[in-house]
């Protein structure tokens, strides 16, 4: 048998120990997270405290002196606690209707209340526009037409259209987060109750219910947090109404275009990372103390399907209608808006035309350009995430080189950073003030990018790192093949549906990113993001249809692909 080469690496506890090479890379990839998350987030951190080239609190305290601050504050923890009742209003009972009845149309339900998940709320905030609007949306015309009334049934254009979009934008993470734990339930105690004499109700009511509230919890935790970091509906629907919230004020103050702007948006930028910072800690304590962890396990189980009886078919058709209501008609009403010639005009057929089709794809400079240039952006980010990603997993899976959990946390913040304290991070640290300037460049971008969603690449190779069982690997070193080998033959091959996977999850956000973007874009720069947010903004809503038309497409489709690698690669597990 031959022995290991010299320089390969030697077998410790059923895991490599990586040479120099090893090593090396493993240094890159870490250095390379380092300068894209760690120094952005100490500089804005540091120049937050900078006040006349000296440490001061003085940002902080002209910051909360004026009282116009205090109104953003308050409308972000108001918009984020109404949207997350919303969230929880719908997402669990969705979700208990899905995992745990006999309700017909159940698996196509899963996919509608998904939808949102794929989505941006950016588009969901253009789709209801179109139903929506004081004048010429297409509820309130058909509202004002039958009532006889100049007055529309409801102006999306509000507090109370923000929470809306972002309650029917964030219902998805409670959805999946009650969804997993009914399925994962012991049902013992469910089935003692009824052996009791107890009705299903009052099942569902003593004792489900009390088992998942943690899981409730997590989820309304992530809706709280998805809706406080969201720049694309408070621009949208709340701006025009002169509502701010903390990422639409930061980025009204980054637009004064002078030093003392940016040094209020820094402070602001602060505020929110520490309210994201506290969302994170209480869900993860919430996790820690889950009380339904005795019953809720990893093991095969089945629990009981309520039948609901009578009310069967009623309820189907009453949850399927309001879906489609809520999920299938503002997207429907965006493709609709997308044929006409100009926003406004009756549905007619003569009104109709693929014109703004023609117009975006081959004759307007600025989608052409944001088109292109967000497919550069998401193809290299995507790329270049994978790489990092698969490098970053390696170290902390098979290397177990010492400080991983500390890698795992670095790659992890960034993610539950709000993009926008993010890209004023990037500002900051990237526009030559260190030696390098990005800004105004792709480079700019793409670091931003990585630094966000590196995360869904790490994970997802993680996970199929786990599944590549040493043998196969110690394998191929007793054989004499080295490092760059074995990975190459042996391990790249395995994983593949994993890398394949983590590329479409990082591909598809950065597709339509806007939350970063309209803070890091240049004059040659812009992406699909601020095409539609510049778009919609100037009131052009038939042209911004199309192109967000045009990019639902995209992203259902990379979804639909995703999920069939995902589920090849769970089939081959």
């Amino acid at each position: 048998m031959q022995r290991p080469t010299p320089g390969s690496t030697l077998r410790t506890g059923g895991f490599w120990r990586p040479n120099l090479t090893a090593r090396a890379c493993g240094a890159i990839a870490i250095a390379v997270l380092l300068l894209a998350v760690a120094l952005p987030l100490v500089a804005l951190f540091y120049r937050s405290l900078i006040r006349d080239g000296a440490l001061s609190l003085g940002n902080y305290i002209d910051v909360f002196s004026a009282t116009r601050n205090y109104q953003p504050i308050w409308d972000t923890l108001v918009l984020g606690f109404w949207s997350m009742i919303v969230a929880a209003a719908l997402g669990v009972p969705l979700a208990w209707l899905v995992a745990r009845t006999d309700l017909p149309g159940r698996r196509f339900l899963e996919i509608v209340c998904l939808l949102p998940y794929m989505l941006p709320p950016l588009i969901g905030a253009m789709a209801w526009t179109q139903l929506l609007a004081p004048r010429a949306g297409y509820i309130n015309q058909l509202w004002m037409s039958l009532m006889g009334t100049r007055t529309p049934l409801f102006n999306i254009y509000s507090f109370g259209g923000m929470v809306m979009v972002m309650g029917f934008y964030t219902f998805p993470f409670v959805f999946l987060a009650v969804r997993g734990a009914l399925e994962r339930m012991n049902p013992s105690l469910e089935e003692a109750a009824r052996i009791c004499g107890a009705r299903s109700a009052r099942v569902a009511r003593d004792i489900t219910v009390p088992l998942v509230i943690p899981s409730i919890a997590a989820g309304m935790m992530l809706a709280f947090l998805y809706t406080a970091s969201n720049f694309g509906v408070p621009a949208l629907l709340g701006m025009r109404a002169r509502i701010y919230v903390l990422t639409t004020r930061i980025y009204a103050y980054v637009l004064q275009g002078d030093m003392a702007g940016i040094q209020l948006a820094t402070s602001l930028s602060v505020v929110l990372l520490a309210l994201a910072g506290l969302l994170i800690l209480g869900n993860r304590w919430i996790l820690r103390r889950q009380h339904g962890a005795a019953i809720i396990s990893g093991k095969s189980v089945r629990p009981t399907r309520v039948e609901l009886g009578r009310f069967r078919y009623p309820l189907a058709a009453v949850v399927h209608l309001f879906m489609a209501l809520t999920t299938m008609s503002p997207i429907v009403a965006l493709f609709i808006t997308s044929f006409l010639k100009a926003w406004g005009l009756p549905l007619q057929a003569s009104n109709l035309t693929l014109r703004n089709y023609q117009y975006i794809l081959f004759e307007f400079p600025l989608t052409r350009t944001a088109i292109l240039n967000s497919l550069i952006l998401a193809v290299a980010s995507a790329t270049a995430a994978v790489l990092l990603g698969a490098a970053l997993a390696y170290i902390v899976v098979k290397a177990k080189v010492r400080g991983r959990q500390a890698v795992d946390a670095l790659v992890t913040f960034p993610n539950a950073i709000p993009g926008t304290v993010l890209a004023l991070a990037m500002i900051l640290a990237w526009s030559g003030r260190y030696g390098v300037n990005l800004y105004n460049t792709f480079g700019i971008l793409i670091v931003a990018y990585l630094a966000h969603y590196t995360f869904y690449a790490y994970r997802n190779i993680a996970a199929s790192l786990v599944q590549v069982h040493p043998s196969m690997e110690e394998a191929a070193r007793i054989s004499g093949a080295g490092l760059f080998r074995t990975l190459r033959d042996v391990v790249f091959p395995l994983i593949r549906p994993g890398l394949t996977a983590g590329w479409l999850l990082v591909f598809a956000p950065t597709l339509r990113e806007l939350t970063m973007s309209i803070l890091l874009y240049g004059p040659y720069t812009p992406t699909i993001g601020v095409a539609l947010f510049d778009l919609q903004d100037a009131g052009y809503f038939h042209i911004a249809s199309a192109l967000a038309a045009v990019l639902v497409v995209v992203i259902l489709v990379t979804n639909m692909v995703m999920r069939k690698i995902v589920g090849a690669r769970t089939t081959a597990a």
